[in-house]
């Protein structure tokens, strides 16, 4: 318990050596220059080594920070037009698995996030909705239908259940696809 407190107080002790270009009053010097050390070699060490040879020259762990922060930002802007390409764009194979899907849907509107770009709810699940494969047209139109206001949320709530509910019935995606176009190309007017 003490080593885990001891760690933590550490590791704020590092985050303030990346936070501050300056020595916090609370410390000593030599205190500072120990921390911002262990800072400093914690983040290099998880380098990829082409960046490392890159960054090695940096003498403080506010320094490397901010140099990191100026490579990976501009990276990161660029990478938006990318990020929006891939959620809309986005298809889940019938045989892949749904609980997949919705962590790599969920991962990109993280990214998208990250750099300040948000959708409202119902967008959201409108996207995660229409990323999934034509069997599951059905359902999706039911459950837009009875939801007044969607959000994501709830939407993976009911796509979750759905799908352990198509598996346990051995529901198979030519099963499915095939209840679904023969209900289209029925004619029911007979």
């Amino acid at each position: 318990m003490e080593r885990d407190d001891a760690r933590r107080a550490n590791h704020k002790k590092a985050v303030e050596a990346i936070r501050h270009s300056e020595k916090p009053t609370s410390m000593t010097i030599e205190e500072w220059k120990s921390i911002d050390e262990i800072a400093r070699s914690t983040i290099r060490m998880h380098l990829a080594e082409n960046v490392y040879f890159s960054m090695a020259k940096e003498t403080t762990t506010f320094k490397l920070w901010e140099k990191l922060q100026a490579v990976y930002e501009k990276q990161s802007s660029s990478s938006k037009p990318i990020l929006i390409r891939k959620l809309f764009n986005m298809k889940m194979r019938e045989t892949a698995p749904t609980t997949s899907h919705i962590n790599t849907f969920s991962w990109v509107l993280s990214e998208l996030s990250s750099q300040e770009i948000n959708f409202e709810e119902e967008v959201k699940a409108l996207a995660l909705l229409s990323s999934l494969p034509a069997s599951w047209e059905v359902f999706c139109t039911t459950f837009t239908n009875s939801c007044p206001k969607l959000n994501l949320e709830e939407t993976i709530g009911q796509v979750l259940p759905e799908d352990i509910r198509r598996k346990s019935m051995g529901l198979t995606i030519d099963e499915s696809t095939e209840a679904h176009n023969w209900t289209e190309s029925t004619d029911w007017s007979n």
